[in-house]
């Protein structure tokens, strides 16, 4: 789950301390990056991955839309499901 991660990016961020915002970043890179060398991931998983991967190394310049999307792309899905039907 990469969402705990990302959400500490941006407080980290958003309190200045971009040395510690890096390192929860290069965290998240290397989750990503586990995620992506897995074999049983199809194309359209590893496109998404690679997706979340961009927005997490450009985290600094996102807007607040781009903030809610990339960390809606790392809450799990059963998070997501349950929201559809509630």
């Amino acid at each position: 789950n990469v969402e705990p991660e990302i959400a500490r990016i941006f407080k980290a961020f958003d309190a200045g301390n971009i040395e510690v915002a890096e390192k929860f970043k290069t965290r998240t890179i290397d989750m990503i990056t586990s995620m992506l060398a897995l074999r049983e991931l199809s194309n359209a998983g590893r496109e998404e991955w690679f997706a979340i991967r961009n927005l997490v190394m450009g985290y600094a310049t996102l807007d607040i839309f781009s903030r809610q999307v990339l960390l809606s792309f790392g809450k799990p899905f059963s998070d997501k499901f349950m929201r559809q039907f509630s």
